[in-house]
Parts: structure tokens; C-alpha cells; sequence
């Protein structure tokens, strides 16, 4: 049973006697000790639901803190709280404020008491119940329990308000508000960053503006997991694409987030040698407007890779599909499997929460026609995969399932052809992909696209090698746009 419902049993007991004493350990025996639901069948709470808070048995309910006592009558009855105002943090258990009722001499009515949130923000992902919300004859207690469940995404230290009410369903209700004074959870919000060459970064090659001041300078609240690089000799078997000691360095094993976030840390120079720039660097930072936590990214991405077979392909089975296929044409499942491995060691080590998805590939497709026919799917089914297999974080059960609510936003790929500024004409099989890419909130929930056709010369100069690379200044554009569009997928979700 749950701690709260068991807690409202025994204060019932505790007013009305022995005789309900006696009924509350026949119902504990009938229970055979306990709720035997495994913690994957608990329903998750909705937002905003007046009934039993979802908590667990092993989460302590802590007494209210915050405001002085409050009240309000109205000749007949009066009902006081402990507290005006209560202090209530994302994702830490039940708070209980007691609740009092004083009744006029001949006033015996039974008393309902209920509570109600204002308005739709003020409801979000907060649970409530009362441990008795009749109070009959001589009754005068319950108490409150308040609990807010994680949200989707990070939010901010805010003030909310509660609406409590009594009736004895004759006289005018009494009702007064409290405060609800929210913090944030101080867990780390984790990106994963996965794709091809520009995910990576192949700007210009000294296009790294990092000292202080400058557009790509570190910030203290951005750290990354220290990833090893591609290749040999740290993904020598197909082994190495899931085992911790291959795909992060053990010590530092987190660093603040420096370009090019997929080359590991060089303690010797404290820093990095290579100075190319990607897209995340930019997009952690314009992150940091809307969260009081620190964010982890993830760099999982690996340059000429994707759902189809590459020639130019280092290892066998180098690719991103969900599932092992016996297609020839088709590369395999090492990047996916490595994706979720690095991951499940941030999750695990920094107590983070899985917050987005940011993708940028689709080149490695668009040379075949049968990988451009099936790359939407291809990519669906990668999705799917990643909000499934990744390991549960503090969300629980609600943050994982084909489905979860973790943002998925995906980059179109360059039209840039030459310094000149022409645009580079799609073949017919890019097109498939390109197309792909604009329509996958159609096919992939709480998803979205960055439009990314003007970042190309003569305004935004290419990357390395060809303009098939976005140059320096378009990725530190791409970024932002990478964080508006995921803010547009929470904003739906939060509506």
C-alpha cells in the first residue's frame, strides 16, 4: 500500500477506535503485507490530479516548512493551516501541511474539504490529496500532502498558489489560498548528441573563439562527458562500442564542455589541440536561460555514418540502425549501441535527467535509393530505440517508452555548393532524406526541425573540406536554433 494511503488509514484509526484498529490490520492482512506490484506496473501520476500522490513506500513524507499559520471562517466553522506558504521542490516526496477545523458550538455538520490550483501552470505536476477529506461529528484533522513530479523539462524557481476549500454543503464555503513556493531539482540536464561530420564539427579548422569573452569560451555550468575518439585504438572490437573504459576516459571522466566536443580531454595542455567547432556548444549555452541545474552533453556522434553502408566505413556494422538486419545495404548497430552506453554512464554517474535528442546527418543516406526510401523509418525506429533502452532516469517510467516525451530535433543538411554563394541542387534522393528531415514531427512525436538552407555562403562561409560542412559561424547559428526548436516541443508538450 502506499505510504500515504496507509498514513490516512491509521489517523482514521487513531479518532475513531479500537474498532477500526481492528478493520485496519484485518486490511493489512488481506494485502499479504504490502502493495506486490512491481514499481514498472505503477501508473505515473498525472498533473494536476486531486487523489493519491504517487509515492513510493520508501519516500519519507517531511512536514511543511515556510509562512506562518493561516485561516478563514464564516461564523459556523473555521479552517486554519500550519502553513501560508510551503516550501515544495521538484521530485523530492510528499510535503504535509496540517489542516485544523474549528467548529461553533451546535455545529456538527460533516465537513468536505478540497483543494484546486488556480490556473493550468500552477497545476502542473503537482499531486495532492488529503489524508481525510470528510471530517464528521468531532473530527478536526487531516492534513495536506503535497508532492511535484518532474517535469518534461527544466523549470524555474516560480511561486505558485493553492486554493484550499471547506463546506458542510449548507453555509458559504471558507476558502483562502496558500503559496506554493517551487525550486528546481538540482540534477543535471543530460543532451545526447549523435549524428555524422556536422554533429561532430568540421568548421573551418581554427575556428575555435574560446577565451574569455568569446563565442565558444567553456562555462562552468556546461561540463561533457569525456569522451574517447573515434577509431582505432579505442573501438578496436565491436565490444569496445559498450564498455565504459573504452568510451570515456576514466579520469577526468566529465570536463567543461570544450570544442570539438568529441575529441577527448588532453590534461597535458589542459584543453584540446584541434580547434574546429560543432553546433552544441552554442545550444547548451542558449540552454542556460531557461534552467537553474548544470547541463551534460553527451558526444556520441561519429563523421560518414549512418543507416546505410558506407564503403569508406572503418569497422563492419559502423551504423545507426535500431535492429541488426542481414540487408547488405544496410550498416549495422555500434553507433546506436555506443549512443546508448554513453548515455546510460551520465544518467548513472551525474544522477542527470535525459532532456533531448539533437541529430545531424542524413548525407551518408541520400547516395542510395534504398537507404533514402527507408531513412524515415530508419530514423523513427532510432528514436523509438534511444527513449526506450536508454536507462530510466529520475523521470521513471513516464520518461521512457517508444513515445517518451524527450525531444527530438533534427538539422537539414547543407545546400551550400562553393564559396560563391550558388546553392548546391539536391538529387532526387537526397530529396527523399531532405524531405525526411522536414516532416519528422509527422512521423517521430515531439519532434522538430532546424531549417538550416540560408547557413551557407556567401553569409555564413563553409566548414572544412567542402561546403557540404557548415562553416564555424553557421554552427554557432545552428545551435540556437537547435534550443528554439526543442523549446517549441516542450512548449506543445506543456499546453
Amino acid at each position: 500500500m502506499h505510504l500515504i494511503a496507509v498514513r490516512s488509514i491509521l489517523l482514521r484509526a487513531k479518532r475513531r477506535g479500537a474498532w477500526t484498529i481492528l478493520m485496519l490490520s484485518l486490511v493489512l492482512a488481506s494485502c499479504g503485507g504490502g502493495d506486490t506490484r512491481s514499481i514498472d506496473e505503477e501508473p505515473p501520476a498525472g498533473p494536476g490530479t486531486e487523489g493519491p500522490a504517487d509515492t513510493p513506500d520508501d519516500t519519507p513524507i517531511v512536514p511543511a516548512t515556510g509562512g506562518e499559520s493561516a485561516q478563514a471562517g464564516n461564523g459556523f466553522f473555521a479552517l486554519s493551516t500550519s502553513n501560508s506558504s510551503v516550501n515544495l521542490t521538484e521530485g523530492t516526496g510528499a510535503v504535509s501541511v496540517r489542516l485544523s477545523v474549528r467548529r461553533e458550538p451546535e455545529h456538527d455538520l460533516p465537513i468536505t474539504i478540497a483543494a484546486d490550483a488556480p490556473n493550468a501552470a500552477d497545476n502542473r505536476n503537482l499531486t495532492w490529496s488529503f489524508t481525510d477529506e470528510r471530517l464528521e461529528g468531532e473530527e478536526d484533522e487531516s492534513e495536506l500532502l503535497l508532492q511535484l513530479d518532474y517535469d518534461v523539462a527544466p523549470i524555474l524557481s516560480s511561486t505558485r498558489t493553492l486554493r484550499l476549500s471547506a463546506t458542510d454543503g449548507i453555509n458559504a464555503p471558507v476558502v483562502f489560498d496558500i503559496t506554493l513556493d517551487i525550486s528546481p531539482t538540482d540534477r543535471p540536464d543530460i543532451y545526447l548528441l549523435v549524428g555524422q561530420s556536422n554533429m561532430v564539427g568540421y568548421s573551418q579548422v581554427d575556428a575555435r573563439a574560446s577565451n574569455p569573452g568569446e563565442p565558444d569560451a567553456p562555462d562552468a555550468r556546461i561540463t561533457q562527458l569525456n569522451v574517447t575518439g573515434t577509431g582505432l585504438p579505442n573501438f578496436a572490437t565491436p565490444a569496445d562500442f559498450t564498455n565504459a573504459d573504452s568510451l570515456a576516459a576514466s579520469t577526468p571522466r566529465y570536463t567543461q564542455a570544450l570544442d570539438p566536443l568529441h575529441d577527448g580531454f588532453d590534461v597535458t595542455i589542459d584543453g584540446k589541440a584541434a580547434r574546429r567547432i560543432g553546433p552544441a556548444l552554442s545550444f547548451a549555452k542558449a540552454a542556460l536561460q531557461n534552467t537553474e541545474a548544470g547541463i551534460v552533453l553527451v558526444p556520441a556522434a561519429w563523421e560518414d555514418t549512418g543507416f546505410c553502408r558506407r564503403t569508406t566505413n572503418q569497422f563492419e556494422n559502423l551504423g545507426w540502425l535500431a535492429n541488426d538486419t542481414d540487408n547488405p545495404t544496410f550498416a549495422g548497430t555500434l553507433l546506436h549501441d555506443r549512443a546508448i552506453a554513453r548515455s546510460q554512464l551520465a544518467i548513472e554517474e551525474t544522477g542527470g535527467i535525459l532532456r533531448g535528442i539533437l541529430w545531424h546527418q542524413g548525407e551518408a543516406d541520400s547516395d542510395n535509393a534504398e537507404c533514402a526510401a527507408r531513412y524515415a523509418d530508419n530514423l523513427r525506429d532510432m528514436v523509438s530505440s534511444f527513449r526506450s533502452s536508454i536507462i530510466r532516469d529520475a523521470r521513471g517510467a513516464s520518461g521512457r517508452g517508444p513515445t517518451a516525451e524527450i525531444p527530438f530535433i533534427v538539422g537539414t543538411m547543407s545546400k551550400g555548393s562553393d564559396e560563391r554563394g550558388s546553392l548546391a541542387p539536391f538529387s532526387d534522393t537526397k530529396l527523399i532524406v531532405d524531405g525526411a528531415h522536414r516532416t519528422v514531427a509527422d512521423t517521430i512525436p515531439f519532434s522538430a526541425f532546424v531549417n538550416a538552407d540560408d547557413l551557407v555562403p556567401p553569409s555564413y562561409p563553409c566548414g572544412e573540406g567542402s561546403c557540404i560542412h557548415f562553416g564555424a559561424a553557421a554552427l554557432r547559428e545552428a545551435g540556437n536554433r537547435y534550443y528554439q526548436r526543442l523549446q517549441d516541443v516542450v512548449n506543445s508538450i506543456r499546453q
